[in-house]
């Protein structure tokens, strides 16, 4: 769970604003979009405009508080959001984004992803007007987010809706996690069963070596991606690399 705004350390452009009008992406994306690594490897995810999200969160005075950088993806990292459970995930994930994008003044959605119970993926994190979630387009570089302090440069971060330290994670959940790591990976040239040297590109002596696909808690202290989700983690990396495999 993100509590603090120095989750933004590492985004140079936090700081800075650029003149630009409230974006029409909300009304031109429609409720779903998918999220393709290959012909036969694709996700099913939900827009900003399908959740729900106020688009003025992102301005102030004219002005985007939070600009978009994209940087080559080095690891994907997996969250909870440690509080609450139950309740529909799309409203769920409208709290989520007006904790962090107004209450913490970060400006947006902290995660590139969110899942809900029921299995719906959940675009985070902006990333343009091209409809495309967690991209810019056809490319491959991960918009720049905030989820892990220090380390949100180049890593992509998935949150399951829910508290998985008092909860279990659904089966619907699970699957849904496989799938777009599956898909990340893919796109992203990563290996889910293999390890990274991570280095943050803005704060270069920010490194760390995790699993390319990593858990909160092996980036920093925490309880997060929870205790009832942590023993599932290892079934659910082979179904990645099943699906990557696959995917072939």
């Amino acid at each position: 769970m993100i509590t603090r705004r120095s989750l933004l350390i590492g985004s140079a452009a936090a700081a800075t604003g650029v003149a630009l009008a409230p974006t029409a992406q909300a009304a031109a994306c429609g409720p779903d979009v998918e999220l393709r690594a290959s012909p036969n490897l694709a996700v099913t995810v939900r827009t900003r405009s399908g959740w729900g999200a106020d688009e003025s969160y992102r301005f102030k005075d004219g002005k985007e508080i939070w600009p978009p950088e994209y940087f080559k993806a080095q690891t994907l990292t997996v969250h909870h959001e440690g509080a609450g459970t139950g309740g529909d995930p799309a409203a769920r994930v409208r709290g989520i984004h007006k904790l962090q994008a107004v209450d913490n003044g970060w400006g947006d959605i902290g995660y590139h992803l969110l899942i809900g119970s029921d299995g719906v993926i959940f675009e985070g994190r902006w990333s343009g007007d091209d409809c495309v979630p967690v991209f810019a387009g056809t490319g491959v570089n991960p918009v720049n987010a905030a989820h892990v302090v220090n380390y949100n440069a180049a890593n992509i971060g998935i949150c399951l809706i829910n508290n998985l330290s008092t909860v279990e994670p659904t089966a619907a959940a699970l699957e849904s996690l496989a799938k777009v790591a599956a898909v990340l990976s893919v796109r992203c040239g990563l290996d889910p069963l293999g390890t990274t040297n991570y280095v943050n590109p803005l704060l270069p002596d920010k490194r760390k070596t995790v699993p390319t696909m990593s858990l909160h808690r092996e980036w920093v202290a925490t309880e997060c991606p929870g205790a009832k989700l942590v023993p599932k983690m290892t079934q659910v990396k082979a179904r990645v690399a099943e699906l990557v495999k696959a995917s072939r």
